[in-house]
């Protein structure tokens, strides 16, 4: 039969016959795809590409295979594209277990309930390990996982307390603020403050030194202290628990000595300063009240279970955290006692303006809190 093409796969006598051909192994192929490039085709296809063919030429000009077929010019442009490039195969591992909708049920669960990993698996009855669920939220855009911060609860009636305290003094001066004496005690210990400290490190560096933990801390001493628009008070170290004839002690042998001799505006008829103090067991015991009243001390009538609020908190803070600065730890209190003493002399007194300047703005966010907890 003339003009008749024959397949590339079969011969012409066994097109219209039921007796299926091989293929010969040069010709073998899997599926329906073409049989692969030999080594002799690259290094055709390489010798002509190195004289500025283009795919369409190199693969006209190729050697015949035995079949009489010519790999094609899709071919020979996915070979040059490829090219030194490694190939890898990617495994495509178990199946899952866990389906679109369901991952999808998963991370709303999580979020609206609070779940743990664990918790999830167990309330959801999953057919997956907590790590699987750990997975998947890690690569949610949906979710973000952040460390709860820990508050101080507010009651609704100290709630309503803060606010009022809050919008009766927002609109004060900062003259007003000038005269105010904020004071607290804070608690050093020699493992130093307690939670998780995370720090940042090299990947191929050595390990961090682990940290120490002992019992209470390993030792600890509690200091007062106070702070005006002009100056710190004497740090005053407290033996034992501050109860209210230890903080009498402390008001009449430290506070008031210290408080008379600042600058302050005589535009007072009584006492030229206002003094602040949260309102502790030893700090608003009947003694204690009796003892200002006596000497005519005026005391802001500060609420309770705001330590947002007092400025003195965030100067602790800051001294805790030079004392412990990168870490460091004590093994006795004879070691840490100066270095409080020192960073309360050197380091504390370049924050007091900023934070009696800070008290307007403290005051606004508890405003727009609510009465509730702010970020300061």
């Amino acid at each position: 039969m003339e003009g008749f093409k024959t397949c590339a796969r079969r011969p012409a006598h066994l097109l219209h016959s039921g007796i299926r051909s091989r293929p010969s192994p040069a010709t073998a192929s899997i599926g329906n795809m073409a049989p692969r490039l030999s080594d002799f085709e690259k290094g055709q296809i390489d010798a002509l590409h190195r004289l500025c063919l283009t795919p369409r030429a190199i693969a006209a000009r190729l050697r015949p295979r035995p079949d009489k077929t010519r790999p094609s010019y899709k071919t020979v442009e996915r070979f040059l594209k490829n090219r030194g490039k490694k190939r890898v195969f990617k495994k495509p591992g178990p199946a899952r277990t866990i389906s679109p909708k369901l991952e999808r049920r998963l991370i709303r669960h999580v979020i609206t309930d609070r779940l743990t990993s664990a918790q999830a698996v167990t309330e959801l009855q999953l057919a997956c390990s907590a790590r699987t669920v750990r997975r998947i939220l890690q690569r949610s855009p949906e979710v973000r996982i952040i460390a709860q911060r820990r508050k101080f609860f507010i009651s609704e009636k100290n709630r309503v307390k803060r606010l009022a305290f809050a919008r009766e003094y927002v609109h004060k001066p900062l003259s007003f603020w000038k005269n105010v004496i904020f004071s607290d005690e804070k608690i050093f210990r020699l493992d130093g403050p307690h939670g998780y400290n995370k720090t940042y490190q090299r990947t191929r560096g050595p390990e961090p030194a682990p940290t120490m933990r002992r019992h209470s801390g390993g030792g600890s001493a509690m200091f007062w202290g106070a702070m005006s628009w002009h100056g710190l008070s004497t740090l005053h170290r407290v033996q034992g628990s501050l109860n209210a004839e230890r903080y009498r002690q402390v008001m009449l042998n430290v506070m008031m000595p210290w408080a008379l001799e600042l600058p302050w505006r005589l535009d007072q008829p009584d006492c030229p300063f206002i003094f602040q103090q949260d309102n502790a067991p030893g700090h608003a015991a009947l003694s204690t009240r009796e003892l200002f009243d006596t000497v005519g001390i005026a005391l802001l009538d500060w609420p309770a279970r705001s330590p947002d609020l007092n400025p003195v908190e965030n100067l602790w803070a800051i001294v805790s955290r030079r004392v412990h600065w990168q870490g460091r730890q004590f093994m006795r209190l004879d070691d840490m006692l100066p270095v409080i003493y020192d960073c309360w002399r050197t380091e504390a007194p370049k924050y007091v303006e900023a934070l009696f300047e800070s008290m307007p703005r403290r005051l606004q966010a508890c405003i727009d809190a609510g009465g509730r907890q702010t970020k300061y």
